[in-house]
């Protein structure tokens, strides 16, 4: 639907002529479109808005002709002309790049929401000059495929599509490049193979320390590369977080994953044992973080193996580290129960673990400050899309206390603290990006009026779609 309402929207800026402006429009084909917008973009004095649905460069400046238009847009930044930059989320991994090197050299680049895809491309110079078509920025779009577009020289339709690309919803969060982090390479067939998963075996069975001795074990035969392990009693018990009694704490877990789930191979008195592994063509992996930095013993059951799952998820798509699913899918598929999920869902989302993006319920609109808090009626969410996920990297309490302090003295403790305070209200105490946020509302509305809109959005319920920070910020601006 947006892509054929923008289709309508070239139409009409092409073909209308807007009495009282004089209105130049020039057809641009194949070669014609580097030239026409680089001397456009070099010639601009005030500003250069731009949404597009792809550039794709080197990381450095080349002589490509999609890096030598990048490259127009930073010297236009550095001549004084304001320049801003919608690129769309879907393929960002393509686009980082483009992203990173507009941001280093100050240029207001963002990536739109996952709510639609961002197809259009679309430039408005100075107010008066649009130009959009068919073109990315890539080589292949601007020399080897069949592309047109309209260069329009007319301040009143300028207008309609600055307005238009004014109005993309922008995603609150930067891109973020799929990490490929040092740990243990698990089968996901251990999450997925029915009609039982070895690890949802234990999981339903609460062997929560089978389930990391399993994991402890798995991860110290693949760094000695075999899988035969010598046990050392005091050292697994240790890994488990037991500081005595290493013997009696670890014979539960050991006698489990060897008689009750076959996981482990282990005769009697023997000083060595096997680990046993399910062949598979897929595997995920747990980073070496996850143990370096407590989340082994600090995490839920749940959540840990919540973890798993959200790394198995963003390892198959295509937007890696974004995923999509509902819980009704991942229920199906990894057979834990939704409650599980929602808690386990909400236990990542508080750690920084996961962002987790809730639409709202199809045909919603936007609720009014009265509406947003509103009594939910049963069933009322039915209808509502399934969660927009992204897995962040995972980070230790040091890092995460340097990161804040460092807002601590680029802002003040008082409006720092209050922000991480509203931040926390919505269940994301340890989000930096939301923290900052949180201080730019602070500046521009007031500290009395953000805490009231926040509160009010705070008692939404959570799978709603309307306890998030864009709502607070929709309410503030609507305000």
């Amino acid at each position: 639907m947006r892509r054929i309402l923008f289709s309508i929207l070239i139409i009409s800026i092409v073909f209308t002529v807007t009495p009282g402006f004089t209105s130049e429009t020039n057809i641009l084909l194949g070669p014609d479109y580097f030239q026409s917008t680089r001397q456009a973009i070099q010639n601009a004095k005030e500003s250069i808005y731009m949404a597009m649905y792809l550039i794709n460069v080197e990381s450095t400046p080349t002589d490509s002709p999609a890096s030598i238009l990048l490259e127009d847009l930073i010297s236009a930044k550095k001549r004084g002309v304001y320049v801003k930059v919608i690129l769309d989320d879907t393929i960002f991994k393509v686009n980082y790049n483009a992203y990173k090197r507009l941001q280093q050299a100050g240029i207001d680049v963002f990536i739109d929401s996952t709510k639609a895809v961002l197809h259009a491309k679309g430039i408005v110079i100075d107010s008066k000059i649009s130009i959009l078509g068919s073109f990315n920025w890539s080589r292949a779009s601007l020399y080897n495929n069949y592309e047109f577009a309209a260069y329009i020289e007319n301040p009143r339709q300028a207008k309609k599509l600055l307005e238009y690309i004014s109005n993309i919803e922008l995603s609150l969060q930067p891109p973020i490049q799929p990490e490929h982090p040092q740990g243990l390479k698990l089968p996901v067939s251990l999450l997925t193979s029915p009609p039982k998963p070895l690890l949802f075996d234990l999981f339903t069975s609460h062997s929560e320390k089978a389930f990391d001795l399993y994991l402890y074990l798995a991860k110290k035969a693949q760094n000695q590369h075999s899988n035969t392990i010598k046990i050392n009693y005091q050292e697994f018990a240790q890994a488990l977080g037991y500081t005595r009694n290493y013997y009696f704490n670890l014979f539960q877990p050991l006698s489990k994953l060897t008689r009750k789930y076959g996981l482990i191979q282990h005769k009697p008195w023997s000083k060595d044992l096997n680990l046993v592994y399910t062949s598979s063509e897929s595997e995920i992996t747990i980073p070496d973080t996850y143990w370096e930095y407590g989340f082994c013993q600090k995490l839920s059951f749940p959540a840990k193996y919540m973890l798993l799952v959200s790394l198995s998820e963003a390892q198959k798509s295509k937007h890696n580290p974004y995923w999509f699913r509902s819980n009704e899918d991942l229920s199906r598929i990894y057979y834990i129960s939704e409650r599980s999920i929602t808690d386990a869902v909400t236990e990542l989302e508080k750690e920084n673990i996961l962002e987790v993006y809730r639409h709202k319920p199809q045909g919603s609109g936007l609720p009014s400050d009265s509406q947003s808090h509103r009594p939910e009626e049963p069933g009322e969410f039915d209808d509502r899309p399934a969660n927009d996920y992204r897995l962040n990297p995972l980070q230790s309490q040091e890092q995460f206390q340097h990161s804040l302090q460092a807002l601590y003295d680029k802002y003040g403790s008082d409006i720092t603290q209050k922000a991480s305070e509203l931040s926390s209200q919505l269940n994301e105490p340890k989000d930096l990006e939301k923290i900052e946020i949180y201080i730019g509302l602070i500046k521009t509305y007031g500290y009395a009026k953000v805490r009231d809109v926040n509160s009010a959005v705070a008692s939404n319920r959570r799978e709603s779609g309307f306890r998030d920070l864009s709502q607070v910020i929709l309410l503030l601006k609507s305000a």
